[in-house]
């Protein structure tokens, strides 16, 4: 069952109301990128929400972690809560969350339910951590969740301005590629829709030309042509804070 989370824009244009979705089973892990002030914070929180309340019920229920190590205004609503973790806890929060994997794994945890885990900006959480052994270790652990976990039901979602290669560590342009939902918000360099795309959709974008402002932009599921897609508007934006609340208080 696919969790409909961002709006087709091309239909948008029509006037016309068609959600894209994401299928956990076969795309669990999401990339998400785009300049400041993009809208990628706000439709990471979408695509969260949705999920927690639109999973089926094989994956119920949604367990969900935030790692915030800019310690933004975002998440700061998630203060003192279980499975949030800002500034120089985010690496802790990073490892507790990999330690649950080892357990489904291991089958310690017998568990069948939907893990996410959400990195608000990854290349922050990557720069907290100054000894260079202890930052491999982390991206090493990164690369194992998106090649291995899709199965044991983990969702790695990453939001990020640059998603180089260098912030994934030695592995970086196969940790980047094990991301099955690619999205891409706002108008952005070439250099960027590079790393992200094969040359079909950077084709197809260019055709396109300026997709317009915050909240607009491109995503490629599963290697196929990116489309253009729009983050639908939040009229209440406290009460989908509070879906994502309620789940981390739970």
């Amino acid at each position: 069952m696919g969790i409909p989370f961002l709006l087709d824009e091309q239909a948008y244009r029509m006037g016309l109301a068609k959600w894209v979705s994401i299928d956990y089973g076969k795309s669990p892990h999401i990339l998400w990128s785009g300049r400041t002030s993009s809208g990628k914070t706000v439709a990471a929180k979408i695509c969260l929400a949705r999920t927690i309340l639109l999973a089926p019920p094989e994956l119920q229920p949604v367990e969900v972690t935030v790692l915030d190590p800019k310690e933004d205004v975002d998440f700061s609503f998630l203060e003192g809560l279980p499975r949030f973790y800002a500034g120089d806890k985010a690496p802790e929060g990073f490892s507790a969350f990999f330690n649950g994997y080892l357990d489904r794994k291991e089958k310690r945890d017998t568990t069948t339910n939907l893990k996410i885990l959400f990195v608000d900006e990854f290349a922050s959480l990557v720069n907290l951590i100054e000894e260079k052994k202890e930052r491999e270790a982390v991206q090493k652990r990164l690369a194992l969740l998106l090649m291995l976990s899709r199965s044991r039901h983990f969702s790695v979602q990453l939001a990020t301005q640059q998603p180089s290669a260098q912030i994934f560590g030695p592995s970086g342009s196969a940790s980047r590629e094990q991301f099955g939902t690619v999205c891409l918000l706002g108008d952005s360099g070439s250099e960027t829709q590079q790393m992200l795309f094969d040359g079909d959709s950077r084709e197809r974008m260019k055709e396109y030309g300026s997709i317009g402002g915050r909240g607009v932009g491109w995503l490629s599921i599963n290697g196929g042509i990116a489309q253009p897609v729009r983050v639908p508007i939040v009229g209440n934006m406290d009460k989908l804070n509070k879906v994502i609340y309620d789940n981390l208080a739970r």
